[in-house]
């Protein structure tokens, strides 16, 4: 009797042991599952986050792509010359005041050219302002698609053009200019009209920059003395 006695405690027992671990264990699944609930929300709460910061990131890379954009546009009008898309003179002069340095250390060839169009003033005056700009942009078209990539061109004035031609001897300069010279003799115009050029092609060989630029003017002026459609050469000295 006393044997029964005990298994029924001892059942008894196990069976409060098992029910109070088994509380336990809900307690505990409970907490856990409350704890994988605040990790799930903070999950999503990150997820959000590094959304809205991949978005701000991206919008942040399109505004300094816009940003950048926009400066090379400001950039590129500060040194072209609005009418003609040529360079404007202070970077046309700018270009070439490099250039005579890199080819005096690198003791490498370099050729100036500079032209202007015969009688363009009686051109503006006869036809108008419009059809004279229209015939100074004609010009730099010719002078873009017959010259190297490397050449560069820039209006210095009025009607006046200035070329630099990297790389070349005076004869490779000259025959340059002269394709242009020729192209633009070419090209066709209302009433019979026809557009001429001047040039003078020089060679540096130790100049600065004002006397190349004076000796250069000195044969463009005889080019326009002897024929008004022509390229004069002269190597500089």
């Amino acid at each position: 009797m006393v044997c029964l006695f005990s298994i029924v405690v001892l059942i008894a027992v196990l069976i409060d042991s098992y029910i109070e671990e088994h509380h336990k264990s809900e307690q505990y699944l409970a907490t856990l599952e409350e704890k994988n609930k605040e990790i799930e929300a903070k999950n999503r709460m990150l997820e959000r986050n590094n959304a809205e910061l991949i978005k701000a990131k991206e919008k942040a890379e399109k505004l300094n792509r816009l940003l950048y954009e926009e400066k090379q546009k400001l950039k590129k009008l500060s040194i072209t010359d609005h009418l003609t898309g040529a360079f404007n003179k202070m970077h046309i002069t700018s270009c070439l005041r490099k250039e005579i340095k890199t080819t005096n250390q690198n003791q490498k060839k370099l050729v100036v050219a500079m032209i202007d169009i015969y009688n363009f003033k009686s051109i503006n005056d006869t036809y108008g302002h419009l059809y004279g700009d229209y015939v100074l942009k004609r010009i730099v078209r010719v002078m873009m698609s017959n010259l190297r990539q490397n050449d560069i061109v820039g209006r210095y004035g009025g009607d006046e053009f200035l070329i630099i031609l990297p790389d070349v001897s005076k004869e490779e300069g000259h025959a340059l200019m002269e394709r242009v010279r020729k192209k633009i003799l070419e090209l066709k115009w209302e009433s019979n009209l026809k557009v001429t050029i001047s040039g003078g092609v020089i060679e540096l060989e130790s100049d600065e920059l004002p006397s190349l630029i004076n000796k250069i003017d000195q044969l463009l002026y005889k080019a326009k003395n002897k024929n008004k459609n022509r390229i004069e050469k002269e190597v500089s000295g």
